[in-house]
């Protein structure tokens, strides 16, 4: 069941306040954030609670690596001078 934690509260490390697991779990268009796991694996039996409310394909992006933040820089750098014009 997908709202049983829902009334649970946790800090958010992405946005920096407390907000409550419906929240995080639904957060890109019904999918989990990113960082769902990083946040509440202390609180709720967080694997647990993924793999029984999204498909493998749904979830999977959680469970690889991020990004470079260097390669995630550039790559906004690039759509901003795209859309300036500027390239």
């Amino acid at each position: 069941m997908k709202e049983e934690f829902d009334h649970e509260q946790g800090y958010c490390r992405k946005l920096g306040h407390h907000l409550s697991f419906g929240y995080c779990h639904s957060e890109r268009h019904g999918l989990p954030c990113p960082k769902i796991r990083d946040c509440w694996f202390t609180l709720i039996p967080i694997d647990k609670f993924l793999a029984e409310n999204f498909a493998p394909d749904e979830i999977q992006y959680l469970y690889e690596p991020p990004p470079p933040k260097v390669s995630t820089l550039l790559e906004l750098i690039e759509r901003s001078r795209k859309a300036a014009g500027q390239i």
